[in-house]
């Protein structure tokens, strides 16, 4: 028997809730096509977000955090 079952994580951040140059990051969980959208209560420095890659750019420590 063959089953297919997802399971996908992304990471994004939204404008729209974010005060002035810092962007809010949450994270977004798939499993079989029901999503769930959590906050990290995490900021990051607009300049320091690579939306194509949906991670910080470079290797701080604060990035990496």
């Amino acid at each position: 028997m063959k089953t297919n079952q997802t399971f996908t994580v992304i990471f994004f951040t939204r404008k729209s809730r974010s005060v002035k140059n810092l962007l809010s990051i949450y994270v977004r969980i798939t499993i079989l096509g029901k999503r769930a959208e959590i906050s990290l209560k995490r900021k990051i420095d607009e300049g320091q977000w690579d939306c194509s890659k949906g991670r910080g750019k470079g290797r701080s420590e604060e990035i990496r955090t």
